[in-house]
């Protein structure tokens, strides 16, 4: 490693036990680690002992939540903490319950020194056989929808070991999410900071069965899906009120091509309910409002005669109901309009380098 840059590691902790002594310990007798800063976020008092002999240790600061927080709360106080460190500082968060291993960690560091605008992961393997099913299953659909988001696969979006440099320590201590979730923010959000993604393979730990995990299966979940679900909230909102329109209009309009009418009419009207939605909630974009109103009309002219045609084309071939036909075709379009929005249409100027 480069030994001109300060290397803080931020320690997010909730009801530990040994294994965050036995991990700080080790962290506090390498040359390569200039400061430990560990987070007790509202643990009981029977965990007192253990937060004594941490903060007894060298290089080591301990802050205190007086009250469960939860870990991303955790994580942002440690990184505003972080923030008084050198602008050359590069840090890295791990988990205390010992299922990250020092060696790991220092190789994300590694990689950060060749990538320092990166965010580097440490992604873990869920195909193995000591991997319990909840986190597998769990990691498996989060992976599949998250990767879809960002517009990059990512292999394990639920892992606590990252490393980043200095510069990044206020916008990630600026994103929203005070418990689970926040990992999976900072994901989300790395496309609109300009932060690329890269993951590092660490080894696969799960102690007694993951049993130290405080994450709820069930709470935590709600909680990270309910942010992916802001951004497709606005295109399934805009596809019902479409869908609804095409529904009575091509029913209705006594015309010669009642399918050309009924599509042109009902996606004028979620077109405007799209862009709106869209750039006020879920890209928060910043870009002029003309300039994405160009673009996404010219994105939503094209979309609606590809609509149109492949939903005639199929109509013809297949002869079905019209309706269903044009939800399997609007799906397919979706998946493509996403990515050209996110990454076009509302997208920062940094963003499209």
């Amino acid at each position: 490693m480069v030994c001109d840059m300060t290397t803080l590691v931020l320690i997010p902790a909730y009801e530990p036990n040994q294994r965050l002594i036995d991990l700080v310990q080790t962290l506090a007798a390498d040359v390569r680690v200039n400061r430990i800063i560990v987070v007790n976020d509202g643990s009981s008092s029977a965990c007192d002992s253990v937060f004594k002999t941490v903060s007894l240790f060298p290089k080591t600061t301990l802050l205190v939540h007086p009250v469960n927080r939860g870990k991303g709360a955790a994580l942002k106080t440690a990184l505003q903490e972080a923030k008084n460190a050198p602008d050359n500082s590069i840090a890295v968060t791990i988990d205390a319950d010992g299922q990250h291993r020092p060696e790991d960690m220092f190789a994300l560091l590694e990689a950060l020194q060749k990538r320092p605008e990166a965010l580097i992961l440490g992604a873990r393997r869920f195909d193995l056989s000591n991997v319990p099913l909840k986190s597998r299953l769990g990691n498996t659909i989060t992976r599949a929808i998250t990767s879809y988001l960002i517009g990059q696969r990512i292999t394990d979006t639920q892992t606590g070991l990252r490393a980043f440099h200095y510069q990044h320590l206020d916008a990630l201590a600026k994103i929203e999410g005070d418990r689970y979730e926040y990992e999976m923010n900072v994901l989300l959000a790395c496309g609109k900071l300009g932060i690329p993604i890269i993951e590092v393979p660490i080894e696969t730990v799960y102690l007694d069965n993951n049993a130290a995990s405080h994450f709820n299966p069930v709470l935590d979940s709600i909680r990270i899906y309910k942010r992916i679900l802001r951004f497709s909230a606005s295109s399934l909102i805009s596809t019902a009120a479409d869908l609804g329109l095409f529904s009575f209009l091509v029913y209705t309009l006594k015309v010669q091509d009642p399918i050309l009418w009924a599509t042109v009419l009902a996606r004028l009207v979620s077109v405007n309910l799209n862009f709106t939605l869209n750039k006020t909630l879920v890209f928060k974009s910043q870009a002029a409002w003309m300039s994405a109103l160009i673009k996404y009309y010219s994105l939503a002219a094209i979309q609606m005669m590809a609509s149109y045609f492949l939903l005639k084309g199929v109509y013809t071939l297949f002869n079905q109901k019209v309706v269903l036909l044009k939800i399997l075709v609007d799906l397919f379009l979706f998946v493509i309009s996403y990515q050209i929005q996110k990454r076009y249409v509302f997208a920062h100027p940094h963003e499209n380098t």
